[in-house]
């Protein structure tokens, strides 16, 4: 059966309504309500992020109806982490690979990010621990496009996975640069890329943070359809779940389902 390479990007919670990472409101809606909302076959676990403690039944199991689940690795725990989750998959055979978020995320003496002093040889460490038990795992890298897609060039034997993402979203950037810059990761890289779909506008300033536009919404929308139906990219994935119940994001969230809607309604899988 086909797999339609959506996948929502969030939290499970322990208890509803309740709080989740990067949202300041409680929220009512968990992972695995936002996966069935977009239909989404496949989920983005980062309560593993947090602790990989968070790798249980009690979290877990609610994605149980999910094709495939990639689980954030531990921040400052990668390499004990990647093999915890190997051993862990061999009971939840959905488990289908492991996630570091925000991967050499640094801007010099301003920001310095958890795995910012990786090296290549630090991450084919977390890549064997991670294969140990179950080589069919895949390891993803959260990357965006505002960072030098030449620094990864030393680890790319090391990771699966590009998830890219897109932090001051603007028209100018969907509508003339999105298609040139796929076109560069991919001769680059020469890995599946899973695009990133922010609902809340996270780049957008420092003092505000609104929600996506429905406007912008519907154009990084039909960029990134065109990308998914030449094949150019292989996924997308919608972060987060924390931002569904909010009434100030319904009508970004009217717009990206609607897209969401059509183009799986008007695409033929063979």
């Amino acid at each position: 059966m086909e797999n339609n390479n959506l996948w929502v990007w969030g939290y499970v919670l322990n208890q509803v309504p309740g709080k989740v990472p990067f949202v300041p409101f409680d929220t009512f809606c968990s992972l695995e309500t936002a996966c069935r909302y977009f239909r989404a076959d496949n989920a983005v676990f980062m309560n593993s992020t947090n602790s990989t403690e968070n790798l249980n039944e009690s979290l877990f199991s609610p994605l149980a109806g999910c094709r495939q689940v990639v689980c954030g690795l531990e921040h400052g725990k990668y390499r004990e982490a990647a093999e915890t989750l190997g051993r862990f998959s061999l009971d939840h055979p959905n488990v289908s690979g492991a996630i570091i978020d925000d991967f050499l995320d640094e801007s010099g003496d301003y920001y310095q990010g958890p795995s910012a002093g990786m090296q290549p040889r630090d991450l084919a460490e977390v890549q064997d621990a991670l294969k140990k038990h179950n080589p069919a795992l895949k390891l993803y890298v959260v990357r965006y496009t505002r960072q030098d897609p030449t620094r990864l060039i030393p680890y790319l034997d090391y990771f699966d996975v590009l998830n890219l993402w897109v932090w001051h979203s603007t028209a100018n950037f969907w509508e003339s640069h999105y298609h040139d810059a796929i076109a560069e990761y991919r001769k680059l890289y020469h890995k599946p890329i899973m695009q990133g779909v922010f609902i809340h506008h996270y780049g957008f300033c420092d003092v505000e943070q609104p929600p996506m536009e429905p406007e912008l919404m519907n154009i990084q929308c039909e960029r990134i359809g065109e990308e998914l139906r030449r094949n150019h990219i292989d996924s997308w994935c919608l972060l987060q779940n924390g931002w569904l119940s909010l009434r100030s994001h319904r009508k970004t969230l009217s717009a990206l389902k609607e897209y969401i809607d059509w183009h799986y309604g008007t695409t033929t899988f063979r």
